[in-house]
């Protein structure tokens, strides 16, 4: 296995975007009533705080990025990095026209399973990126999404029960 150089910078920028990405996202779906407002405020809320986070780590280490990893590693994360689909404007007007709530919570479960699985690809390269805030940021990121998860099966179940 060969080792190479890499830098984490576009996946940090990628997560960041990402966070940014879902509090539009999520104060969208909450100028919506229909939905949940409060619930999806407050998730607004820490993906906005999360964004700040990765913006100050970004700015803090712009030339520190650089590691050695397998290349089928790197092959990875760069894939995972390309692949990466942004919550948009586009999206996000469709968005706001989505009337079925269990539509919205796959849109809001797909942010969260991407935030857990980039955070924790971030964590296993940079074990002693902030680490502290990291492990704050993916434990929240996880209660997200066993929230969003949660309110999914309670709106599917209503809906088959036709309220």
């Amino acid at each position: 296995m060969s080792t190479i150089k890499w830098n984490g910078r576009n996946l940090l920028k990628t997560i960041a975007e990402n966070e940014a990405a879902a509090t539009r996202l999520y104060r969208a779906i909450a100028s919506e009533a229909r939905i949940g407002e409060k619930f999806f405020e407050i998730l607004a809320q820490d993906e906005e705080r999360h964004a700040k986070i990765y913006t100050a780590l970004l700015d803090k280490y712009t030339e520190e990025m650089d590691i050695d990893i397998e290349q089928s590693d790197a092959e990875y994360v760069d894939l995972l990095i390309d692949s990466n689909v942004l919550f948009d404007d586009e999206l996000i007007e469709k968005a706001k026209k989505i009337f079925a709530k269990p539509q919205i919570f796959d849109l809001a479960e797909r942010a969260e399973r991407d935030a857990v699985l980039f955070v924790s690809e971030l964590q296993r390269l940079y074990p002693d990126l902030a680490k502290e805030e990291m492990e704050i940021v993916l434990n929240e990121e996880k209660s997200h999404l066993k929230k969003v998860l949660e309110r999914k099966k309670e709106s599917q179940s209503l809906l088959k029960l036709g309220l």
